[in-house]
């Protein structure tokens, strides 16, 4: 027989209210994360459209053929100028067309000679410098191909007169507005020394990817080899030896403010201590510590950055008051037994403390990894750099032949989200089980 129960009256219409109050606030909370990624992969054109713009347009990529048939022989250099050429120069014609990537392939007597390849990763890093104008001149592209050669700006494969087969040429039958605007340029442009044959046009996804590759080629020449990642690992570094020293030290230490220390005035005046520090505003100490750190010889350097925060009276505060509620019966056993109080602490309080030492890592993850104050204040070579710090060094436009987009900038943004994502993940059960478990008094 079916059991029957209670309904309380309006008991629907709240259940019916929280879900839809749950779902709005999870939409409302979730749209400007999904507006961050939407806007990496959108060209800038879509993103500063006066008609808002909400699904990418996938790139355009050009393949364009050049014949040589009927030239002399040539050197590899005088194939890539002409190469650097067919790409760069209509490209900044046609920057309004969400162009992804333009292949050249040059051919002569049915024979590959070249493949040139750059991507809008790269073009739009290097535009300031290579392409600044419209302005068109066959002999500029002499002293710009050193420049794209050091930051990587294009990719030049050389098959040499015996390299592989060109296969049969298809007829350019291209009708797309990119394309004719490209034949149309270089009709009105007699630039390169070969004949473009034939423009092939398609979409390629991985191009709504390339505002993260050009956070890399922005890198290229500040931050060593490793490029926008040095920034990325600098971070990863100092938060995590950061989460250690506070673990470990903070651990210990609220441990025997909690249960070794006999003198409840002494623990009261030491708890005060580290409660004090937390009222002192940050800013207040950034020029004391600055000098520190010269004092050190430690300025533009990651330990400078790492000093600061070792020692977070918060820590300490919370530390303590999940230790006070551990059960003193089973601590007391572990001492009658022989064991030592490190002893104690490792086999006994630190398994029970997980929670605890989770909540501590991943609140000092967050300030720690999202700092920017000091980082900037402190390092002043790329190579010391932290995310945050790279991240507005890139939307800085004195100085530098590169203008910052807004897709980098969003890109960069969903990067640095991603490690907090993922820490989200994997201690969200834990998180919940120390609140729970500070929650509980008596």
């Amino acid at each position: 027989m079916k059991q029957k129960r209670i309904v309380e009256k309006g008991e629907k219409s709240l259940a019916v209210a929280s879900y839809v109050v749950t779902i709005l606030f999870i939409v409302f909370c979730t749209l400007p994360l999904v507006w961050l990624f939407l806007t990496s992969i959108m060209d800038n054109e879509s993103i500063e459209s006066p008609t808002p713009q909400f699904i990418p347009q996938v790139p355009l990529s050009l393949t364009v053929t050049v014949d040589y048939t009927g030239g002399g022989n040539e050197d590899m250099a005088f194939y890539k100028k002409d190469a650097m050429e067919a790409i760069w120069f209509p490209w900044a014609t046609l920057i309004r067309n969400n162009i992804g990537e333009i292949i050249v392939n040059g051919t002569k007597d049915g024979k590959q000679l070249f493949q040139a390849k750059t991507t809008s990763a790269q073009f739009y890093v290097g535009q300031m410098s290579i392409v600044p104008t419209r302005v068109v001149n066959n002999e500029m592209m002499k002293l710009k191909i050193p420049i794209i050669d050091e930051r990587h700006l294009s990719d030049f494969t050389w098959f040499g007169p015996a390299g592989k087969s060109a296969g049969t040429a298809a007829a350019d039958g291209s009708d797309h507005e990119a394309a004719r605007l490209y034949r149309e340029f270089f009709t009105a442009n007699k630039l390169l020394e070969g004949e473009v044959t034939t423009i092939e046009h398609s979409r390629n996804p991985w191009r709504l990817f390339d505002s993260f590759g050009s956070l890399q080629y922005l890198a290229f020449g500040k931050a060593g080899a490793l490029g926008f990642y040095r920034y990325f690992l600098n971070s990863a570094f100092i938060t995590f030896t950061v989460i250690f020293w506070q673990l470990i030290f903070a651990g210990i230490g609220s441990y025997a403010l909690s249960q070794l220390i006999r003198s409840k005035r002494l623990r009261f005046f030491l708890l005060m201590f580290f409660l004090a520090t937390i009222m002192i505003p940050g800013i207040s100490t950034l020029i004391p510590q600055y000098v520190l750190m010269q004092k050190l010889h430690l300025v533009d350097t990651l330990w400078a950055i790492i000093l600061p925060h070792f020692a977070w009276g918060f820590v300490i505060f919370l530390f303590k008051g999940f230790f006070d509620q551990l059960p003193k019966e089973l601590l007391q056993a572990a001492r009658i037994d022989g064991a030592s109080e490190f002893r104690t602490f490792t086999h006994i309080v630190v398994p029970m403390s997980v929670p605890v030492f989770t909540i501590v890592g991943v609140m000092t993850f967050i300030p720690v990894w999202n700092e920017f104050l000091w980082p900037y204040i402190v390092t002043q070579s790329p190579e010391n750099w932290t995310f945050t710090v790279a991240m507005n060094d890139m939307q800085e436009t004195t100085n530098r032949d590169t203008v910052a987009r807004p897709n980098w900038i969003s890109a960069s943004g969903v990067i640095s989200m991603i490690p907090l994502v993922i820490l989200f993940m994997f201690t969200q059960r834990y998180v919940e089980k120390g609140i729970n478990f500070t929650g509980i008094k008596g």
